[in-house]
């Protein structure tokens, strides 16, 4: 049923000031140290079956030998343990009690010993863990199912309609019932299995109107399964408040994780609703999830309407007059006094009256043959304009707008009962949809004074419901002071009468109500289906009749809206009839208080109303404005207007299939189960991926490697950490080892992950036994028995170890230590620093870039020109510039294969009658995360999403001093490491772009994924010399900020240097063309001028609007060449604010983009560059 709460609302948070408090709370909300309770079953790589199985069966065999026979798993942990506090109490430190007792330890070592892992200080806790999990669920060890837990269905229909505190109780007796444990610890039993499986149902302060199938309970469902998916166990020590506003924040969630559980959540609602039949959850089709998503959309608007309907102001007459009066008359007038009369007595008000106030002639519409006087001098000049006469057309706009309200009250009442009506228990929800319904009110009549005749004083705002089905009876009220159904038992069921046994005057009646329509029943002798309840005729037909005994278009109630005086007595009367009306309306005096900000003792910032809305005070509101939103749907714009949190808008529903077909990769044996299932299988894809794995390993001394391993049937790349001869999973974020050995191959080529490979230094290596009997410090770094020697020790990609020495002035900053090698053999240095990214793990400084990673996909949006063919067989390079077209410039190539070094010139007069033409230009704030920079220089990427380079300025991007100054370096220019910002403008549609940095090692520390590039810097107006084939130390990218009329041009000084300079437009004669000509060495190589980048040329070959670019080059190793890459945009983003501050719950960061509407990537250019290996020009 709906409740039996007589309150108004659900309080769910706390005051104002406790706000702050809260909110921290939020943020801070630890979980328990075992996270969700899952043990070795919550690890990134799980066990697959068979591992399941033997698990199983140590714990079985375990507890069949030790434990007294039908004892459940907890109730042999505790044995005669006496626990500190009652297990419901306290149930996390309870079961944490029970773990490490000496019994759960044995379980746990039993179960690790069977597993063969690895022994680390949480071990033992974790096995014991996933021991007591899989003895009290086995069937989900061969039949995992996301809503079966021990065998018990969650979704069963008796649940539906039921509070989170009833379904809680029947599976803590479906668990006694079936032998799993005893009645002590079944409460205990069904935490421990909740915890990981589903911990919605362990939330605190739930209100009593959130209950399974509702939409309250979607939304409630899919902000802890996301909060889960982040952070394991946190959502057990959460109230309900700080669920859902948690739930505000959504992009600190997954999108596909949050799309999933959205997905997951409305399933269970359109089972639920009727509007979905029971299958498989794979089984399901977009168009029945589209259905369902678009039902419950239609819903909630309609929920939204209603609280807007049951907001409507009854008008007053008074009101209305005296704010057409103040319209009328400026100055300080007494429209209230009664200082008018007309000669004679007026009836007006009801009866006769001598005097009447300029308000009082307002609401009444003064008639045309009245004639008013007044004795009092200071408003005699009003006389003419009453006299007119005065028709302000009260009356009409009141009759208006006293229609509209009460039409409003009746649609917002509407809509209530039938979201109320679908929230109930299915039992009866089938009454209500195929019993025959009688209804009756309750009335009290007066008896007259004389033999016959009564007057009705009050009918009773309670209309009662005779539902007879199948034979039986079921009596329903529908209270409509607080907007609850709820079954009764103290009413006949029939029209009676009996007097008052206090005042004989007085009849208590019983009447029949008619509905439009006859509600009779529904026979049948097959099961019908599950009732549509919120949009069903026969919910319609109910809410209606409830409606219509509210009588709401009473006269009465007309009568006292119009407030014919200003009398005291009858603004009593007037204030009377309209509270009497609100009180009929279920919550409206709570939503109208509320919305006016009236809260209940002034304490109340967080309420449930009966619409299953949670709507948050002004100052709680004001602090969830300043949350960064990327995009923001009209709907939930509504939302937040309305002040309501909490509530997913759902934009679209993740297909099931992506996610399934994602786990059958695996193959046979391995099952990821639900919303923690996806997050599983996305960090375990992603676990090989970046080097913050690595470097968050610095006091872990143990070599360590990037490969691949078996998960099922498909493998998987990863972080290894060797161990006694053995490879071992790594937990990141525990700093701690897991699991069974692995059969872990190496990853050849990842040098990024791995240290660099001892083969290219073998003759810098020195014996094994120089650091025999020596232990390295947490920085990596042995020393010499005597103190005057220091070692490092590398493991490459490819497993091989070799010991190196280094000079004694080791850098230790923070996490970052660095070293220079020596030369055993002639006691000098030896190439660059180098840095410690992990234990035994290290990189050159300038650490080379990536490839895109193999397998990389991508539709291009813009064109793709790919030269190397098409400039091998050219001897004379002629510009195909429009701007030139009469003048055509061409270049000629000299005999040693380079080209003469002269540039084509452009002139601004040229380009000055040509437009921007981009589109709209917006400025918006946005949001920004590190995204992979090989990828995003990758070709598809480039031709699909813009580059921009504001952030290689240092007044915008906030570099240290010793940046700043490099990049202003125009002779010679500089290196530094890069990195790539994935930029999402808000509330702009598909507007990313990608944002080049450098990466800051004083702002920054070090880069926290392994996608930072070393790069030369070629500064604008500048040069840098880069080498033609840069050793293993040296960078292998360069960078330069955007073009928009400047030339990137590339010369060969000699046989070991290119010269690459960024020639500003309109001083190419300057900066290049006329330079002396050993400024050019052996010749022009390649380049990349304005025109080829910055004119957009429609279909008659002319130029129509200015575009921009932006180019780097890049080494390929493997080829030993150089390319150079550029790309040109129109519209392209660029960067006016920039933070490093991520927008949070009380902070927003200050950014700034400008974009365009018509923003695109129009072509994307790779053009070789050619050398000479000679060593003279030709």
């Amino acid at each position: 049923m709906s409740g039996t709460n007589d309150s108004s609302s659900a309080v769910v948070a706390v005051s104002d000031t406790e706000l702050n408090a809260l909110l921290a709370e939020i943020n801070g909300a630890l979980p328990h140290t075992f996270g969700d309770f899952g043990g070795a079953l919550s690890w990134a790589v799980p066990w697959n079956t068979q591992q399941q199985i033997t698990a199983y069966n140590a714990a079985r065999y375990f507890l069949d030998r030790y434990a007294a026979p039908g004892l459940g798993v907890l109730d042999h942990l505790k044995g005669d343990l006496a626990l500190a506090t009652d297990p419901l109490l306290d149930p996390a430190n309870a079961l944490e009690s029970l773990i490490r007792s000496p019994r759960g330890q044995a379980l746990g070592q039993a179960v690790q010993t069977a597993m063969g892992s690895v022994a680390t200080q949480v071990s033992v806790d974790e096995h014991a863990l996933a021991a007591v999990q899989l003895v009290l669920d086995p069937s989900s060890i061969q039949y995992p199912d996301r809503n079966i837990i021990a065998d018990y269905d969650f979704t069963e229909s008796r649940h539906w309609g039921a509070t989170a505190s009833t379904v809680l109780g029947h599976f803590e007796r479906h668990l006694h019932t079936t032998g799993m444990c005893s009645v002590a610890m079944a409460g205990l039993s069904a935490y421990t299995l909740l915890a990981r499986r589903a911990s919605v149902y362990l939330i605190k302060d739930l209100p009593d109107n959130v209950r399974y199938g509702g939409a309250a309970w979607v939304n409630l469902t899919v902000a802890a399964a996301a909060i889960e998916t982040v952070t394991p166990g946190k959502v057990l020590n959460m109230t309900f408040a700080q669920v859902m506003l948690s739930a505000e924040n959504t992009e600190l969630f997954d999108p596909d994780v949050l799309g999933l559980a959205q997905t997951f959540a409305l399933i269970d609602w359109g089972l639920v609703n009727g509007l979905l039949k029971e299958k498989e959850d794979e089984r399901r089709t977009e168009t029945e999830l589209n259905a369902v998503r678009d039902e419950f959309q239609r819903q909630l608007k309609e929920r939204l309407e209603a609280s807007e309907f049951l907001n409507a102001k009854i008008p007053t007459r008074k009101e209305i007059a005296l704010a057409k009066l103040k319209q009328r008359f400026s100055g300080n007038v007494p429209f209230e006094e009664r200082l008018f009369y007309n000669g004679v007595h007026v009836v007006m008000n009801g009866g006769k009256d001598d005097l009447h106030s300029l308000l009082d002639i307002a609401m009444v519409d003064s008639p045309r043959h009245y004639t008013w006087r007044t004795e009092k001098e200071h408003v005699r000049y009003l006389l003419p304009a009453i006299n007119a006469p005065l028709d302000l057309g009260v009356a009409d706009d009141f009759n208006a707008r006293f229609d509209t309200a009460i039409s409003s009250l009746k649609q917002g009442t509407l809509f209530t009962l039938k979201y109320l009506i679908s929230q109930l228990p299915l039992r009866d929800r089938e009454n209500l949809e195929y019993g025959k319904i009688d209804f009756f009110q309750s009335k009290i009549y007066k008896l007259g004074t004389g033999l016959w005749g009564r007057e009705l004083t009050a009918t009773d705002p309670v209309l009662t419901l005779r539902v007879e089905r199948n034979g039986e009876v079921t009596l329903y009220s529908i209270n409509s002071k607080n907007g609850i159904i709820a079954q009764r038992y103290d009413h006949p069921g029939k029209a009676t009468e009996k007097p008052d046994p206090h005042k004989p005057s007085l009849v208590h009646a019983i009447e029949r109500f008619e509905s439009e329509v006859p509600l009779i029943g529904t026979v049948s002798h097959s099961p019908l289906p599950t009732p549509k309840s919120y949009s069903s005729e026969r919910t319609r037909l109910i809410a209606q009749t409830f409606v219509n005994h509210l009588d709401l278009d009473n006269e009465s109630i007309l009568q006292a809206a119009r407030g014919q005086t200003t009398s005291e007595q009858q603004k009593a009367r007037i204030q009377a009839a309209v509270d009497f009306v609100l009180n009929l309306i279920p919550f409206k005096s709570a939503i109208s208080s509320f919305i006016k900000g009236d809260y209940i003792d002034g304490a109340m910032d967080l309420f449930m109303d009966v619409l299953g809305f949670v709507t948050a005070g002004a100052s709680i509101v004001a602090k969830l404005a300043q949350l960064a939103t990327r995009t923001a749907s009209v709907l939930s714009k509504t939302l937040r207007a309305a002040r309501i949190v909490g509530t997913f808008v759902i934009s679209e529903l993740n297909p099931l299939s992506a996610f399934l077909a994602a786990g059958h990769l695996l193959g046979k044996g391995v099952v990821f189960v639900g919303v923690k299932g996806l997050r599983q299988l996305k960090k375990l894809r992603g676990a090989g991926r970046g080097t913050d794995l690595l470097l968050a390993m610095n006091k872990q001394r143990a070599p360590v490697m990037v490969g691949t391993f078996k998960v099922g049937e498909q493998s998987m790349e990863g972080v290894g950490v060797l161990k006694d001869g053995n490879w071992y999973h790594y937990n990141a974020k525990t700093d701690r080892l897991y699991g069974a050995p692995i059969d872990l191959r190496p990853t050849i080529g990842r040098l990024a992950l791995g240290g660099f490979a001892n083969k290219d230094l073998a003759r810098l290596a020195v014996k094994l036994s120089d650091i025999a009997g020596l232990s390295a410090n947490a920085q990596g770094i042995f020393r010499s028995a005597d103190g005057q020697r220091f070692y490092i020790r590398n493991i490459d990609a490819t497993g091989n170890e070799a010991i190196y020495w280094i000079r004694n002035d080791f850098t230790l900053s923070g996490d970052m230590t660095d070293v220079v090698i020596v030369d055993p053999t002639t006691n000098r240095v030896q190439g660059s620093r180098i840095r410690r990214v992990a234990a035994d793990q290290w990189e050159p400084i300038s650490a080379r870039g990536g490839d895109l990673p193999s397998g990389a996909v991508d539709v291009p949006a813009g064109t793709i020109v790919e030269e190397s063919a098409s400039l091998a067989s050219q001897s004379v390079h002629t510009s195909t510039n429009p701007l030139n077209r009469h003048s055509a410039f061409s270049r000629e190539r000299l005999p040693n294969g380079l080209w003469k070094p002269v540039i084509e010139t452009v002139s601004a007069k040229q380009t000055a009658h040509l437009p921007f033409d981009w589109g709209r230009m917006s400025q918006v704030r946005y949001s920004f995360e590190r995204t992979n920079i090989h990828e995003a220089l990758s070709t598809p990427a480039l031709s699909r999403l813009t580059v921009s380079t504001e952030l290689l300025d240092p007044r915008r991007a906030g570099y240290s001093p010793e940046i700043a100054t490099q990049l202003a370096k125009k002779d010679g220019g500089a290196e530094f490491m890069f990195v790539m910002e994935r930029v999402q403008p808000a509330a702009i549609n598909s507007g990313e772009f990608n944002a080049l940095k450098i990466h800051d090692p004083k702002v920054d520390g070090l880069p926290k994924q392994a996608n930072a590039v070393a790069g030369y810097w070629a500064p604008q107006g500048g040069y840098v010399d880069v080498p033609m084939h840069p050793a293993w130390d040296q960078p292998d990218h360069l960078f330069t900020p955007g073009f928009s009329g400047c030339s990137l041009v590339v010369d060969q000084m000699d046989t070991t240097r290119l010269r690459v300079r960024h020639v500003e437009g309109a001083k190419e004669l300057a900066q290049y063309n006329d330079l002396a000509r050993e400024e050019h060495g052996l010749g022009l190589s390649t380049s990349m001028e304005f025109h080829e980048y910055g004119l957009r040329v429609d279909k008659n070959g002319n130029a129509d609007s200015i575009l921009t670019g932006v180019a780097f080059m890049k080494y390929d190793r493997s080829l030993r060449t150089w390319t150079l890459h550029f790309q040109s945009s129109q519209g392209a983003a660029s960067i006016m604010k920039f933070s490093s501050v991520k927008s949070g719950w009380l902070t927003q960061a200050d950014t700034l983009a400008m974009v365009y509407s018509d923003s695109r990537v129009v072509k994307v250019v790779t053009r070789p560059v050619p050398t000479h290996t000679g060593r003279t020009a030709g």
